[in-house]
């Protein structure tokens, strides 16, 4: 038998949109350690069902809901699963996102309207439909995972910095917008991060992973992220430790943005 699902966090439920993979499934993950019921959110049927055996066998109470980040009914039904299964919700992870390798001036316009859609929009639908449910449960936490090209810029990722640039303001807007119901919003910046995004495709290929981790450059601390040590982060954030922090946008770079301050 799997064993039984404890910690410090036992009887708390989380929401993670992308939890399948990358950073999303790290941080399902981490919270399962701490003993969070979860469900996790994506497109992909069998990845979202791997990612959930592999927690259960782990002996975490995970489900898996498949929706994609633009549909507000399928973010709506996530929301649901939850109520219905837990009866609260303590911690929403936005990490669903895409990307494209590609300047601005050379992105398609129809192409910078998918990675809105997704990475900007995907947040606020799932926001939305959480709220009432979030309130329900206060205190509770919303964390959006962003990006550093979202702080800084990053010309090869152009349209993906202006999606995470106008995440970042998302979440300071959010956090004025729900603190008054006992949510606190805040915003992760992770930096190169391993294994690295599923969807970061190209301009022929945009449900590709092109993302190729020998061609970036280390941070100052001589290495990338592993997707485990954003995961820590997103963790922290979503506890009573972080009571009184509420709308920041924190980098999670080792640093590489220092040098740009």
């Amino acid at each position: 038998a799997a064993p039984r699902p404890r910690g410090k966090e036992l009887g708390r439920a989380a929401l993670i949109t992308g939890g399948t993979s990358g950073i999303g499934l790290a941080t399902a993950e981490r919270l399962g350690e701490d003993g969070y019921a979860l469900v996790l959110t994506g497109r992909d049927q069998q990845r979202g069902e791997a990612a959930v055996a592999g927690l259960r066998a782990a002996g975490r109470d995970a489900h898996f809901v498949a929706a994609d980040a633009r549909d507000p009914g399928a973010a709506s039904a996530a929301v649901e699963v939850v109520r219905r299964r837990f009866g609260r919700l303590d911690l929403l992870v936005a990490s669903a996102g895409v990307g494209v390798v590609a300047p601005l001036i050379d992105t398609p316009p129809a192409q910078l309207e998918r990675l809105l859609a997704v990475n900007v929009l995907g947040c606020l639908i799932q926001v939305q439909a959480a709220r009432e449910l979030l309130a329900a449960s206060r205190p509770a936490a919303v964390v959006l995972v962003s990006s550093d090209s979202g702080v800084r810029g990053d010309v090869p990722l152009g349209a993906y910095s202006v999606s995470k640039a106008a995440v970042n303001m998302m979440g300071r807007m959010l956090a004025v917008d729900l603190a008054p119901q006992g949510v606190r919003v805040n915003v992760v910046c992770p930096g190169d991060t391993l294994p690295g995004m599923r969807y970061m495709g190209t301009l022929d290929e945009p449900e590709a992973s092109a993302e190729d981790p020998a061609r970036w450059t280390p941070s100052p601390l001589g290495r990338f992220a592993q997707g485990r040590e954003v995961a820590e982060v997103i963790a922290f954030l979503g506890q009573a430790k972080a009571s009184f922090v509420d709308g920041v946008v924190l980098l999670v770079d080792g640093g590489a943005g220092a040098g740009y301050l």
